[in-house]
């Protein structure tokens, strides 16, 4: 086990060494969010920080030790890396990896941070720790306002053509509509 930590310490830090031309720019985002809960459809103001995005190139190595190791150990590596930070309303969450691609002229992140058990898994019991990630898909313009995806229990897989995927822990991803650059 010593070993695995060891490489993926190994990896984060490497990850960080590409050229400052070739890195994402990244920024702070707002948007209004819609999320289901179990007291109904909520709709919630939505700040996005990002503060150092990778590149899919860059992000390689997290997607091999995805495939190797599974959601604990990309989780246990992540964890506390601070690459921004979200707030969702009035609570505000780490961001443990951030990956931006290019989209035309727009750009999309692919915002990851592993989440803390809810209040809600404890009261009720409910089994959601294979769904240790909350994912954000932020589609952010040139011009204009983009929208997005969150997923806020999420599993993390590669698929059978080496994609990773997401999914939702009962129920469906909540959206993001009006995404707006700040800074």
């Amino acid at each position: 086990m010593n070993r695995t930590l060891w490489l993926a310490a190994a990896i984060l830090l490497s990850s960080g060494l590409a050229s400052a031309a070739d890195a994402p720019k990244g920024g702070e985002f707002s948007a209004t969010a819609t999320v289901t809960t179990s007291q109904g459809t909520r709709s919630l103001a939505f700040n996005l920080v990002v503060s150092n995005p990778m590149t899919m190139e860059q992000a390689q190595p997290f997607k091999e030790m995805l495939a190797r190791g599974g959601q604990q150990m990309l989780a246990k590596v992540i964890r506390g890396t601070a690459q921004g930070k979200v707030r969702l309303g009035s609570l505000e969450f780490p961001v443990d990896l951030v990956v931006a691609e290019p989209d035309g002229d727009d750009l999309r992140y692919y915002v990851v941070t592993t989440r803390q058990i809810q209040y809600e898994e404890n009261l009720y019991g409910e089994e959601s720790l294979d769904y240790p990630f909350s994912l954000l898909v932020v589609n952010v313009p040139e011009i204009g306002t983009g929208d997005g995806t969150i997923f806020t229990k999420a599993a993390l897989y590669i698929d059978d053509e080496g994609h990773v995927r997401a999914e939702q822990y009962q129920g469906d991803p909540g959206s993001l509509k009006d995404v707006k650059r700040l800074k």
